[in-house]
């Protein structure tokens, strides 16, 4: 549960994962020399940092479907030994919101992306917190969350909070940032990235953000997108971030 983290401590991952994972797949590519992996490595060098990619289990390219099925396990070696980079599922593609599809049809694009996970990394690289593509509130999965070890699944970081859940689960999220439905946690996610980027927040601004949510609720949530990370202002704010977080002792989970 969220609750046995000892606080202070934040969370960071990364949204709509593929295209990398395609791209290391090809053998003319080179693990860490991929722009994306290299950039997480050189951030898990300097900050000590864990983080979540939540994946999709397909792509649609020039009209050809390439699915995490088709991907190389030939760095499985390189999952397994940097267990600070952790996966776990997103949705089936980029215009499939989980929440439109029946549980037994999610259940089964979940077990499709985990055993693909299990097989190119190693089932020791699964996310306990998972965020699902468009905020999916799959609270009925619960049972089927808690045999794949994950304890938390996060919610929207919009003003609406929550898009299925009651009232008095909206106000958990608000006040103490996470809570209990359907015997499974649900988390608020705090921001993303990109959204520092598009405000133009000052370095002042940002500080007094992380400031807030972590007096507030002990911990802050944010995230980012696979493709938002070929924006060098997206990756200054969030080396800014995540920076301040290493200097102040906070905790990455």
């Amino acid at each position: 549960m969220l609750t046995n983290y000892d606080k202070p401590f934040f969370h960071f991952s990364i949204d709509d994962v593929i295209d990398s994972l395609i791209e290391v797949s090809n053998p003319s590519n080179d693990f860490f020399s991929n722009s994306f992996f290299k950039f997480l490595d050189a951030l898990h060098s300097k900050y000590n940092i864990n983080i979540d990619l939540y994946c999709f289990y397909q792509k649609n390219i020039l009209n050809h479907s390439i699915t995490l099925h088709e991907l190389s396990d030939r760095h499985k070696e390189i999952f397994l030994r940097n267990k600070w980079l952790r996966f776990g599922p997103h949705a089936l593609d980029t215009e499939t919101a989980p929440y439109s599809q029946s549980p037994d049809e999610q259940i089964q694009i979940y077990d499709l992306i985990y055993r693909e996970i299990k097989r190119f990394s190693g089932s020791s690289s699964e996310s306990k917190l998972i965020r699902l593509h468009f905020f999916s509130e799959s609270y009925e999965l619960s049972n089927y969350f808690h045999t794949k070890n994950v304890h938390s699944l996060f919610t929207t970081d919009k003003p609406a909070i929550s898009h299925r859940m009651n009232e008095k689960v909206k106000s958990e999220l608000n006040n103490f940032g996470h809570t209990i439905f359907n015997e499974i946690c649900f988390v608020r996610s705090h921001f993303r990235i990109e959204t520092l980027v598009e405000q133009n927040l000052s370095h002042d601004d940002i500080i007094n953000l992380l400031e807030g949510y972590l007096e507030t609720y002990g911990f802050v949530t944010f995230f980012t997108h696979e493709y938002e990370l070929i924006r060098p202002e997206v990756c200054e704010v969030l080396d800014f971030v995540l920076k301040y977080l290493h200097e102040h002792n906070i905790k990455s989970i």
